[in-house]
């Protein structure tokens, strides 16, 4: 019988030690505010969308790709206080694309590349920069996007897009909204790229 009582009293202990753990760990911050890409906003290309297109997620660094907001200064890279995306930046960047694609016109349609819907051409890109300076530094948003044709993987087109915004005070809610217009006018420049590349296969 002193067997299971000893069984018992080890177990007590453990669930004494996790739960002593438990209680010193810090509790989670919660951010006064969350940062989106309003569909609103999104500005329809000059050109109609006349092709259909994947519109994949942006590749992008573990620094870069979340929902912290990053704050660059030379060689190193911190993040603002209390403000956030409400998304991770690759899906917020993806589907700013889409909003404004969707407004493009054309026979083409521009689809989450994730639904798995067969298109000929596929956006493929990655965020080189989103991030905002020191105090009152500039915010900037620089991706670098491909046209792909998906049955060959070829690319058809490339470009390098960058848009800089001056934030109107230092708080990190003015500092977020600054780089929250830079990237939509970035994510606005990548849909006028698809639109003006993505021409029917069969006029190629």
């Amino acid at each position: 019988m002193t067997i299971p009582r000893l069984t018992a009293g080890l177990v007590a202990v453990c669930a004494l030690g996790v739960s002593a753990c438990v209680s010193v760990l810090p509790d989670p911050v919660t951010p006064i505010a969350l940062i989106v890409l309003p569909s609103s906003r999104a500005q329809a290309p000059a050109m109609p969308l006349r092709a259909d297109v994947n519109v994949f997620p942006p590749d992008a660094s573990r620094a870069l790709g979340g929902v912290d907001i990053p704050v660059s200064q030379d060689q190193e890279l911190v993040y603002l206080p209390e403000v956030r995306w409400a998304d991770a930046s690759p899906r917020l960047l993806q589907g700013a694309v889409l909003d404004a694609l969707s407004n493009a016109g054309g026979e083409g349609r521009a689809a989450p590349a994730q639904l798995g819907v067969r298109a000929p051409y596929d956006l493929r890109w990655r965020i080189v920069d989103l991030a905002v300076g020191r105090g009152g530094g500039v915010a900037i948003c620089t991706v670098e996007a491909m046209l792909i044709e998906s049955s060959t993987r070829r690319i058809l087109a490339q470009q390098r897009f960058e848009s800089v915004e001056q934030p109107s005070g230092r708080s990190p809610r003015e500092r977020a909204a600054a780089l929250a217009l830079a990237t939509q006018r970035t994510a606005d420049a990548v849909a006028s790229f698809v639109a003006s590349e993505a021409t029917p296969p069969a006029a190629r």
